[in-house]
Parts: C-alpha cells; sequence; structure tokens
C-alpha cells in the first residue's frame, strides 16, 4: 500500500511540473460543473493529437485530470475525451473569431467537452450534450487582450439521432410494409371464402 501511494505521489509531482506549450497543471481546484461558467483550467496547449507523446495531445489533459481527481476527497468520475474537431484544423465552426466570445455548432454530433485555448492556458468544460452553444474566453487568466482566442477542440460521439429526411423514409417505408401485409391478408381471405 505505501509503494502504490508513493507512486501516486510521484506521478502527482511529475504532472505538476511546468512545462512550456503543452498541457500542464491543473489550476483550479473545483474542476466541471455542467454549465457553461465553470470548468478545468490548465496551463499550457491542448489540441486533436491522441498520441500522449505529443506533448500537447489531448490525453495528457483527459490522463492528468483523471490523476487531479483520483486525489479529490469527493472524487469525480474520470473523463474520456473522443475528439471530434478543433477550430485550429477546422474552419467554419464558431462564430465570433477575433473577439472574446461566440457560438459555436457541429450539426450531427453531440458534444460533451470543450476546451477554450487563449493565452497560455486553456479550459476544459463539461457541458450537457448538444450540438451547439456558446463560448468566451472570460475564465481565463492573464490574456494580453480579448482577442486572444488560440483555438477551441470539441470532444463527444456522433449523433444518432437521424436527420428529418431519414425519419421521413422510415415512416413512409414502415406504411409501404403496413399496405403491403394488410393486402397480403384481404387476397388470402378472398381465396379461402
Amino acid at each position: 500500500m505505501g509503494l502504490k501511494l508513493a507512486i501516486r505521489a510521484a506521478a502527482l509531482a511529475l504532472a505538476a511540473l511546468p512545462a512550456a506549450a503543452q498541457a500542464g497543471p491543473i489550476i483550479w481546484t473545483d474542476c466541471f460543473s455542467v454549465t457553461s461558467s465553470a470548468g478545468c483550467l490548465f496551463q499550457g496547449n491542448i489540441n486533436g493529437n491522441s498520441n500522449p507523446f505529443n506533448p500537447n495531445s489531448y490525453k495528457n489533459a483527459e490522463a492528468r485530470y483523471n490523476l487531479y481527481n483520483d486525489f479529490q476527497p469527493f472524487a469525480r468520475p474520470n473523463i474520456d475525451l473522443n475528439f471530434l474537431f478543433d477550430t485550429a484544423t477546422t474552419s467554419g465552426l464558431i462564430t465570433g473569431a477575433g473577439t472574446d466570445s461566440g457560438t459555436w455548432s457541429l450539426t450531427g454530433y453531440l458534444v460533451d467537452f470543450i476546451a477554450v485555448k487563449a493565452g497560455d492556458y486553456f479550459v476544459l468544460y463539461q457541458i450537457d450534450p448538444a450540438s451547439s452553444g456558446s463560448w468566451d474566453t472570460f475564465d481565463i487568466p492573464y490574456k494580453r487582450n480579448p482577442k486572444d482566442l488560440s483555438h477551441i477542440v470539441f470532444f463527444g460521439q456522433a449523433n444518432a439521432v437521424p436527420e428529418p429526411a431519414a425519419w421521413g423514409m422510415m415512416i413512409g417505408g414502415f406504411g409501404l410494409a403496413g399496405a403491403a401485409m394488410r393486402r397480403r391478408k384481404t387476397r388470402s381471405q378472398a381465396r379461402l371464402a
């Protein structure tokens, strides 16, 4: 038990070492409330690379949060980030670029985490799963100016809810199948008579 605790303490100390331009230590002590106004503040950078050896990989932020969470008296469930998009590599996902706030929209996806990067920090927010919402840099300290947004990273899943046209095709198909079954039943009864 003592060795396990020593290994965890060493891992936490190593995770807390500041490193330029990578997912650094967690700054806020109360991380994640499912709202748009509380999150987990990290020092460093985050991108959509899944390789944990990439210093800016979102997997590093996930690992640092989960390790941090393990040492909290009332630990929340560990997070599992599933990368969707990064505004640094995909355009047209947000409005308000060049300002300190705006909106985002990812039709066909349900987003449950958003990382907003500005200056030398990023905030990782957990939200109720949604396909659109708003963003801002208000929770990020030490920005040089409000236009300091670097990029936003979105995490979540492809939306399993069919589009309206798909619903129409399914309902029409059920109607045709029902009509065919009814017609077959009527023919069978006519032959028996």
